[in-house]
């Protein structure tokens, strides 16, 4: 999102509508945003955990992490999620030491080619084909990132390089 505009369920909704939206997942995500200032949506599945409600609350990209369990992905999501709460930003490229303990891990901004086909409730949420978002990007045991040499191609698929347009994703996620 270019400008500072915030084009949401809670800021675009008519005066005395439920959000403008009749779909349960969509209000439920409104009502934890509304309350709480952001949610976390997680998927087990996939291995997907992301932030929805940071750019509406406090200007600041989302977040998202993918290829740990959905309860470790949460809890990340949610640790880097109080960091902005706190005022503290995010940069593309930025390794940071304050989220894992005992491992850096890298903030990446993510392309707009991939919001389609991880992040469809913060699409939702937002009414828009595309919101800020980063990635926390974790190192493998011996603090390798995806990018760097002798990482494995395990390690490297269960983290799709969201940073690069899909095409171009090594992994071929």
């Amino acid at each position: 999102m270019d400008d500072q505009s915030c084009h949401c369920l809670l800021c675009t909704a008519p005066a005395g509508s439920p959000e403008g939206s009749p779909d349960a997942p969509e209000r439920t995500t409104a009502d934890r945003i509304r309350r709480f200032g952001w949610t976390v949506t997680g998927d087990p599945a996939s291995n997907l955990a992301y932030s929805t409600g940071l750019w509406h609350t406090f200007r600041a990209p989302e977040i998202c992490v993918l290829g740990v369990p959905a309860r470790l992905g949460r809890r990340i999501v949610t640790a880097v999620g109080n960091l902005i709460g706190d005022g503290d930003t995010l940069l593309d490229g930025e390794r940071r030491d304050d989220v894992l303990t005992g491992y850096d891990v890298v903030v990446r901004a993510v392309r707009d080619g991939w919001h389609p086909r991880f992040f469809g409730a913060g699409l939702d949420f937002y009414r828009r084909t595309r919101m800020p978002m980063m990635q926390i990007v974790w190192p493998d045991r011996a603090g390798r990132f995806p990018w760097e040499p002798g990482t494995d191609a395990g390690y490297r698929a269960a983290q799709p390089s969201l940073w690069l347009h899909p095409e171009d994703d090594p992994a071929g996620s």
